[in-house]
C-alpha cells in the first residue's frame, strides 16, 4: 500500500510541473506526502523526492521543503482492569516487600535507576548520568530537573536522602532494609546531585538503588529532625497524596480492588489511559475465567495448563518470555539429621559440621541429574513452556553465562554407571540398589498447593526408580516446608528461585556463611573455597571490567556443573495475555510496564 500511494503523489507532482510550465524563477510545489522512489537528472528542471524531504533542482537554484506526516493521534480515556491475588498490606514504597504491595506501588512511585525492560540491565530512571570515584566505592549522581511530585513539589535529592536514610535507621521492619546495608553515607551536593558511598566495591552495589522514593515534604522539612519509627503507623502508609509515577490512587476498597489514575504531571509524559483498576481475585482459575469472559485486560503469570484455552480467545494475545526464575532439585550435603553451621562464630571452619550419608559423593548427584528426563518434566509439568538449564546463570545474561556446557543427557546407562562406582549395585530381587545391606532411598520434599511442583515430584520418583533410587515424594504446607528447606532437614529439595535479575552474582546460595541453618540461604550445605573466591572475585573487579567478570563467571558455571549441588531442570516461560483493545503495548521480559503511560484503549 506504501508504495502505491507513494507513486500517485509522484504523478502528481509531475503533472503540476508540466501545466505550470518553468520560468526563471523556480517553481512553487506543494507536497502533502512524503514519497520514497529518488529522481535526479541535471538536464532539466526535475523532482527530487525522499521520505524526509522535497527537493527541487534548478540551474539557479535549490529550494528544500521539509515534509513531515501529520501523526495519528492516539486516543485517550479509559481504564485497563488487572487482577492480584493478594492485596496490598501498604502504599508505602520503601515498606512494600510482599506481592500485592510492590503491584500497587511500583505503577505510583519511582526511584533513581530502574530495569531495562529488554535486558535487565540497570538504566538511569531519575539519574540523567553519574561519575564513580576512582576507588569504586563513590557514585555521584545527577538527576533529572523536570522531575516533580503529583502535589506539585519538585523531586530533588533530598527525597532520595530521606527513603533511604530511614532505611537504615534500625527503626523499619521491613525486608527493603537491605537496600540501605551496603551504603555507607549519602550527601547532597544540591538540589540535582547526591554522593553515594558504599561500605565497599561491589559491582552489584546499584541494585540497591532502584527503591521507590518517598516525597520528603509530606513528612518533614529536616531529613535529620524525622523519627523513623513513626513511619511505621503513618497515615501516609495508607492513604498517600503525592506521587512520582505514572498514577495516582484514587480508591482503595481493601480484599476488593483499588483504582490508580493518571498522574497529570508525569516526568515521560501524561498517561493516555484514564487509569488502571486492579481487582483482588482468589487465585489464577479465578483470572483465568474472568479474561476469557472479557471482564479483566490483562493477566500475568497465569500457569501453562491454562494456554491452550486462552490460546483460543479471539481477543486475547499471548506473549512468552523467559522468566528470570529456574526450578531445581537441591541435593542436602550436609548432615540432615544433625543440620550444623558451616562457620564458627569466629569465621572458622566447624569441626562438627557432618555430611550427608549418600548425597556426599557427587557420583550419586550426577548420576540423578543423568536419570532424569528433565525434558518430559517439562513437557508434562510445564506444558512444555520451559527450556532446559545446566548451571546456575540464565541464559538471558548473555554475557555470562557459559556456552561451553554440554548438557548430561537423559542417560539411564551411565547413571547406572556412576552409581556402581560409587558403590550403589543393583538388588536384581527388589529392584534398588544397595550398599552394604541398606537401600538406595531418599526424600524428596516440595510444597504442597503447586500443580508444576507436584507432577515435577511424582516424574522424578517414577524417573529414578528406573535406575534403583527410592524416592519418598512428601508434600507439605508451605511454612513447614520453608522450616524443612532452611533447616536443611531434607535429602533432595524441589524448589524454585524467582527474581533472580540480570545480576549473575549468587553468592548467598554458595558462600560457607550462607550455609545457617534456619535462615541461610546455602540450604543444601555447599563449601567449596576456591569457587567463592572467584565469586568474591567477579564481584569486586576493578571497574567492574566485563572480560574478567566474565571469564569468572563461567568458570563458576563449569565448577557448579561438576560438583553439582542443585540438578537445575529449567526456566519457565512467562505467560501474559493482554486484551487486543489496549493499544501501545510493549511488554518486555524483564518489565511488562514500562511504557504503560504510552498505552491506549483501541478505539
Amino acid at each position: 500500500m506504501r508504495k502505491v500511494v507513494n507513486r500517485v503523489v509522484c504523478l502528481s507532482l509531475l503533472a503540476l510541473l508540466i501545466v505550470g510550465g518553468w520560468s526563471c524563477r523556480p517553481p512553487e510545489v506543494v507536497v502533502e506526502k512524503p514519497v520514497t522512489r529518488i529522481v535526479t537528472q541535471l538536464s532539466e528542471p526535475t523532482v527530487v523526492v525522499t521520505v524526509e524531504k522535497t527537493v527541487i533542482v534548478t540551474q539557479q537554484e535549490t529550494v528544500q521543503i521539509v515534509v513531515t506526516s501529520t501523526p495519528t493521534p492516539i486516543p485517550g480515556g479509559g481504564f485497563v482492569t488487572r487482577t492480584t491475588y493478594a492485596d496490598a498490606e501498604t502504599l508505602n514504597p520503601i515498606l512494600a516487600a510482599d506481592e500485592g504491595s510492590m503491584a500497587f506501588c511500583d505503577l505510583m512511585y519511582e526511584g533513581l535507576l530502574t530495569v531495562d525492560p529488554f535486558t535487565g540491565e540497570l538504566v538511569p530512571n531519575f539519574a540523567e548520568s553519574w561519575t564513580v570515584s576512582e576507588d569504586g566505592l563513590t557514585y555521584t549522581f545527577v538527576l533529572r530537573q523536570d522531575l516533580q511530585w503529583s502535589d506539585g513539589h519538585p523531586i530533588t535529592a533530598d527525597d532520595m536522602r530521606f527513603s533511604y536514610a530511614l532505611l537504615s535507621s534500625g527503626k523499619l521492619d521491613t525486608p527493603n532494609v537491605k537496600y540501605a546495608d551496603k551504603i555507607d553515607r549519602m550527601e547532597v551536593l544540591d538540589e540535582h546531585r547526591i554522593a553515594v558511598t558504599f561500605v565497599e566495591a561491589d559491582c552489584s552495589n546499584l541494585e540497591n538503588l532502584q527503591l521507590g522514593w518517598l516525597p520528603m515534604h509530606v513528612f518533614t522539612d529536616d531529613v535529620d529532625s524525622f523519627d523513623a519509627g513513626e513511619l511505621a503507623v503513618h497515615e501516609f502508609n495508607s492513604s498517600p497524596t503525592a506521587f512520582s509515577g505514572p498514577f495516582v490512587l484514587r480508591e482503595w476498597v481493601r480484599g476488593d480492588h483499588w483504582v490508580q489514575v493518571r498522574n497529570e504531571t508525569y516526568w515521560r509524559g501524561t498517561p493516555h489511559l484514564d487509569g488502571i483498576v486492579t481487582r483482588v481475585v482468589s487465585g489464577q482459575a479465578e483470572m483465568v475465567e474472568m479474561l476469557k469472559r472479557d471482564e479483566v485486560d490483562l493477566g500475568v503469570g497465569f500457569d501453562p495448563q491454562h494456554l491452550a484455552e486462552l490460546e483460543l480467545q479471539p481477543h486475547l494475545r499471548i506473549f512468552k518470555f523467559l522468566d528470570d526464575e529456574y526450578d531445581f532439585i537441591g541435593f542436602q550435603l550436609g548432615d540432615p539429621e544433625d543440620p550444623q553451621p558451616r562457620l564458627n562464630d569466629d569465621g572458622t571452619l566447624n569441626e562438627d559440621h557432618g555430611e550427608h550419608p549418600i548425597l556426599k559423593d557427587a557420583r550419586v548427584r550426577q548420576a540423578i541429574v543423568y536419570a532424569l528426563d528433565r525434558g518430559e518434566l517439562v513437557a508434562r509439568a510445564r506444558f512444555g513452556q520451559g527450556i532446559p538449564l545446566h548451571a546456575n546463570v540464565l541464559p538471558s545474561v548473555g554475557w555470562a553465562y557459559n556456552t561451553d556446557l554440554e548438557p548430561r543427557p537423559y542417560d539411564l546407562t551411565r547413571a547406572g554407571q556412576l552409581l556402581d562406582q560409587a558403590g550403589w549395585m543393583m538388588n536384581e530381587a527388589t529392584g534398588l540398589r544397595e550398599q552394604g545391606g541398606k537401600p538406595l532411598k531418599l526424600r524428596l520434599h516440595t510444597n504442597a498447593g503447586n500443580e508444576i511442583r507436584g507432577t515435577m515430584g511424582a516424574l522424578v520418583q517414577a524417573q529414578l526408580r528406573k535406575v534403583g533410587i527410592e524416592v519418598e515424594l512428601i508434600t507439605m504446607e508451605w511454612y513447614a516446608f520453608l522450616d524443612v528447606l532452611f533447616g536443611q532437614t531434607f535429602d533432595m529439595t524441589l524448589v524454585s528461585w524467582t527474581n533472580l535479575g540480570v545480576n549473575p552474582d549468587d553468592t548467598r546460595l554458595w558462600s560457607a556463611g550462607g550455609d545457617v541453618p534456619g535462615r541461610g540461604s546455602n540450604f543444601v550445605s555447599y563449601h567449596n573455597p576456591e569457587l567463592e573466591a572467584k565469586l568474591a572475585g567477579a564481584k569486586a573487579a576493578p571497574g567492574c571490567d566485563l572480560s574478567l567478570r566474565t571469564g569468572l563467571y563461567r568458570q563458576i558455571q563449569a565448577q557448579l556443573y561438576a560438583d553439582q549441588p542443585y540438578c537445575w531442570i529449567d526456566v519457565p516461560r512467562k505467560l501474559l495475555a493482554i486484551n487486543e483493545r489496549v493499544g501501545g503495548v510493549n511488554p518486555g521480559p524483564w518489565n511488562v510496564w514500562h511504557n504503560v503511560h504510552e498505552w491506549y484503549i483501541v478505539q
